[in-house]
């Protein structure tokens, strides 16, 4: 009587079909591919989130280095390699990769290899990209190298306009007709405030006026 009860039990127990098991397979698998997509999107979100973090804060960084190093604008103009020409304290050059060079009071941690606070600053555009050069020395040597730094990627186009003492605005420097200055003192002249207008992918355009100091 026991055996027989026992055998009627396992008779009674049976496995999952075929098709149970297909079904199963399915809705497991459209559970994963739901979960990765999830994942996946929330991957590039946060890919976008950091991105756009990063294109703001070099965004920043450069308007707050264009804004400080124009503000201590100084007269003083520089000699080339050879010692021949002057080039004057700003000189602006819109349309080229090399839009402004400029003669900087400040700088900081001057020494024996550095006796004056002046600095020749250059603002060059490379594929996009916005360069600050800054020269060792004012009067060029030959064979001098300038300490690169990339400010911010991604730029499309970066213009300068100068207002004059006559209250008049100029996207040339120095400007075509000096009278106040006269000849010998064009390369000296600085503008009363300069206008820099950015324009970047990431983050569209930045304006700012720096008024120059004396």
């Amino acid at each position: 009587m026991g055996y027989r009860g026992q055998g009627a039990a396992v008779k009674r127990t049976r496995g999952f079909t075929l098709l149970e098991l297909l079904v199963a397979l399915f809705v497991s698998a459209v559970m994963f591919a739901i979960g990765y997509a999830g994942l996946a999107q929330v991957a590039a979100n946060r890919a976008q989130i950091l991105e756009s973090q990063r294109s703001l804060g070099e965004l920043q960084r450069a308007v707050r280095v264009l804004g400080n190093d124009l503000s201590q604008l100084d007269p003083r103009p520089i000699r080339d390699e050879l010692g021949r020409s002057v080039a004057p304290a700003l000189l602006a050059a819109p349309g080229t990769s090399s839009p402004l060079a400029f003669t900087r009071s400040g700088r900081a941690g001057a020494s024996a290899h550095a006796r004056s606070g002046l600095q020749r600053i250059d603002y060059v555009l490379e594929n996009g990209m916005l360069v600050r050069l800054a020269w060792p020395a004012l009067d060029r040597a030959q064979g001098a190298q300038a300490a690169r730094r990339v400010l911010m990627r991604g730029v499309r186009t970066l213009r300068f306009r100068f207002l004059d003492t006559r209250g008049e605005w100029t996207d040339i420097w120095p400007p075509i007709q000096a009278p106040e200055a006269g000849a010998a003192g064009t390369p000296r002249i600085r503008p009363r405030a300069i206008e820099f207008t950015l324009e970047s992918e990431a983050q569209g355009v930045v304006r700012r006026i720096v008024e120059v100091a004396g």
